[in-house]
């Protein structure tokens, strides 16, 4: 993962992730609801926020936003408070296959 935040796919990975988190917390709002799924969503929602705050740092301000490291342990730390770290799982698998395909074109 940090080999791929440090590359010029960056940008398509991060999006990526983002993009499969929504589709997380689509799924899990269309679920049979409960408090346990309003958590996974809540969580799928806060590492989009920091996923399009560390693309948007990216963008506008190079250098700005968290280390990748400190990035990650974030995305995780906010995956296990709402027990969605299958959520962040899925989204990285499909985002390193988003990046993959796209290396491969």
């Amino acid at each position: 993962m940090l080999a791929i935040l440090a590359s010029e796919s960056r940008e398509t990975f991060l999006i990526a992730i983002g993009h499969r988190l929504g589709i997380s917390a689509r799924d899990v709002f269309t679920g049979e609801g409960g408090p346990h799924q309003l958590a996974q969503a809540r969580a799928c929602n806060e590492m989009m926020i920091s996923i399009w705050s560390q693309l948007w740092a990216t963008k506008d301000s190079p250098g700005s936003g968290y280390a990748d490291p400190d990035f990650l342990s974030a995305l995780l730390a906010k995956a296990d408070a709402g027990d969605a770290r299958t959520h962040l799982r899925h989204a990285m698998e499909s985002a390193l296959r988003a990046v993959q395909n796209t290396d491969d074109s």
